[in-house]
């Protein structure tokens, strides 16, 4: 395994988790700010594991995912984001803190890997 792949494997890892405690906490808050974090969480994550599958495609040396898997990441990452824009645009309940907690999952889960620089 390479450095590259532990490094994603981790900030997965920690993502899922920083995912569940965040959606957690928002639930407790209120039903609307779970929803929120909840729908904003997945947006980011779904295109965090689309951006992952391409980014091996580039990669010579590597075996390729299979077209299937890729076209899927990238369907279900557009449709998130599909997704994000109607409930912006139509829920007037929307909670923007509990969406900007959402969206920063994936980078709150990249920051320990810039403090250790492994």
């Amino acid at each position: 395994m390479s450095d590259v792949d532990a490094l994603t494997r981790r900030v997965k890892r920690r993502g899922y988790v920083l995912a569940a405690i965040g959606v957690a906490a928002g639930f407790l808050v209120s039903p609307r700010s779970g929803a929120c974090l909840t729908i904003c969480a997945a947006v980011v994550i779904s295109s965090f594991l689309a951006l992952e599958k391409v980014t091996e495609r580039l990669v010579p040396e590597r075996p390729k995912p299979g077209r299937k898997t890729t076209i899927l990441l990238l369907l279900v990452a557009a449709g998130s984001i599909v997704i994000l824009g109607v409930v912006l645009w139509r829920w007037k309940g929307f909670d923007p803190v509990a969406g900007a907690v959402g969206l920063s999952v994936v980078v709150l889960a990249a920051i320990p890997e810039i403090w250790t620089r492994r």
